[in-house]
């Protein structure tokens, strides 16, 4: 275990030392990273000029809940998808045999094992706009509230790991289905509380496709004083969630045969 944590390490202090040759990407990232949030704000803004609640949310717990859906979307871009953006290509091209020679577990290196540090700037816009949301709607918080979110988008970002790595394991089944595109269109769901949504959907959004766990639980739990009872139940989930996706990926291994050979 703390052979793999080194070896993380030094691929992330890789990746973090190749991001900063590039300083004009650093710049270039940096102003799309603020265009993109402002253009987040400025949609709620236009939406709360003609409504005080939206599914039960004031504005400010609402700019709460985008703040912390960057953030997790930030890690998300940051940790995730540099990796299994391109997994479907690396199983039919064949270079994802070497990672099946490499020193450490293969699903580890396959989900994790490249960076793109420049996207955490998404994750500390996004700490910007909870602060935001929580001045602006005058919530006061508390330090049990903080580390319940924490917690919580913790877990958040395990969830949003373990969902990634199955609907890619897609492949190991069919070599030319690959599921990104409709992973992108339900992840965008959580942007918004799933109480906007008809009940059906948020059912499913709940209980089926754990959207509700990525933003709006843990900015309930911040800045509308919502149940600590949601933080053992996230962590249930996320164990169950990385449980599913170990799983899963096992079974596609046993069917993946090398494309090289």
């Amino acid at each position: 275990m703390v052979k793999t944590i080194r070896l993380f390490g030094t691929l992330f202090s890789m990746s973090v030392r190749r991001s900063v040759t590039f300083r004009a990407d650093l710049l270039f990232e940096f102003v799309v990273t603020v265009v993109a949030g402002a253009a987040s704000l400025a949609a709620l803004g236009v939406v709360y000029t003609r409504t005080d609640s939206l599914g039960g949310w004031s504005a400010g717990e609402a700019i709460a809940l985008l703040g912390t859906f960057q953030i997790v979307s930030g890690l998300r871009a940051a940790l995730v998808e540099p990796n299994l953006r391109w997994f479907g290509e690396q199983v039919k091209s064949g270079e994802f045999d070497a990672l099946l020679i490499q020193p450490a577990p293969a699903i580890l290196l396959a989900s994790l094992g490249t960076y793109a540090p420049l996207a955490l700037l998404q994750v500390a816009l996004g700490f910007g706009v909870v602060c935001y949301g929580l001045a602006h709607a005058a919530i006061g918080v508390t330090l049990t509230g903080v580390v319940a979110w924490l917690v919580l988008v913790l877990t958040a970002t395990i969830i949003t790991w373990a969902t990634r790595v199955l609907f890619s394991s897609v492949v190991f089944w069919a070599l030319g289905l690959s599921l990104d595109v409709v992973y992108e269109a339900v992840w965008q769901f959580a942007r918004y509380p799933v109480q906007l949504y008809t009940t059906p959907l948020r059912l499913l959004l709940s209980y089926g496709f754990p959207v509700a766990l990525v933003a709006t639980v843990p900015a309930d739990v911040l800045a509308r004083g919502g149940g600590l009872m949601a933080v053992p139940v996230a962590l249930a989930v996320a164990a169950g969630a990385g449980t599913i996706a170990l799983y899963v990926w096992r079974a596609g291994l046993r069917r993946y045969t090398s494309a090289t050979s």
